[in-house]
């Protein structure tokens, strides 16, 4: 069939168009699986846990990648039926653009939703946490130990929270005030320090007298920090998510365009 120079050009910011859509795609899943593979970040991830083995942010990263799969099938429709100038393909693209623009919506009011509510809950959480099971649950105590020693903080809100542990109180860091996580590390910048942290001056870090622990321990909280990380983690996230939603919408208007010239 015969097109009308609109049409044409329809067809050609739509074939355009959907070449950066797969392109946007394989981002997508290339960026979801990063937050759900890279070790650092799933092992901080455990301090967010309220509800089952997952966080918050691993949610956002499982619903991006299943939303960077569809790309690629969605994709297919939009090019077919530009290429073939098939009406029904074009309908078709329209409602899976559609469909997938109304679940990023919904899943992005609920990241908010849900986002507040771990935030609000996140210093009840991580003192549950420190106070029960640090020293003796191993993947909460390297969790921990990772935000102390990325963050440079110590405790949840301060250091004296460690005398209301069990790891102090059973005498579990065999006569430590806090962890040496806590500490200004010599090794600081190696990839496993708080596997295996070297104080500068262990013996001023332990010290009850903040003249003498001043210099040689971590004296804010990381409560502050932790919230940080969790708003920036699920922005990263929900921006994306906004990034694709947009290009859909542009989809969407050039499928309806090329659609009626047909």
């Amino acid at each position: 069939m015969a097109l009308g120079c609109g049409a044409k050009c329809a067809k050609v910011v739509l074939m355009t168009f959907n070449s950066i859509f797969w392109l946007s795609g394989a981002a997508m899943l290339g960026i979801g699986v990063y937050f759900l593979v890279d070790t650092d970040k799933v092992t901080l991830y455990r301090l967010f846990y309220t509800d089952g083995d997952y966080a918050l942010i691993q949610y956002l990263a499982y619903a991006l990648i299943g939303v960077g799969g569809l790309v690629f099938v969605v994709g297919f429709f939009g090019c077919y039926g530009a290429i073939r100038e098939n009406k029904c393909m074009l309908l078709t693209y329209f409602v899976f653009l559609f469909l997938i623009l109304g679940c990023e919506t919904a899943v992005g009011i609920l990241a908010v939703i849900f986002q507040n509510k771990v935030i609000r809950g996140l210093e009840d959480n991580v003192t549950s946490k420190l106070k029960n099971k640090y020293g003796l649950d191993e993947t909460i105590t390297e969790s921990i130990d990772l935000a102390q020693t990325r963050f440079d903080c110590c405790g949840v809100k301060e250091a004296l929270d460690y005398s209301k542990t069990k790891w102090k109180l059973d005498n579990l860091g065999q006569g430590d005030n806090v962890s040496k996580t806590c500490c200004v590390l010599k090794n600081h910048d190696d990839v496993d320090a708080f596997k295996n942290p070297k104080p500068l001056n262990e013996t001023m870090c332990q010290s009850k007298d903040p003249k003498q622990n001043m210099n040689f321990r971590h004296q804010k909280g990381c409560l502050g920090k932790l919230e940080g990380f969790v708003r920036a983690e699920s922005t990263v996230l929900l921006g994306i998510g906004c990034g694709i939603a947009g290009l859909e919408i542009f989809g969407m208007i050039f499928a309806i365009c090329l659609c009626k010239e047909i």
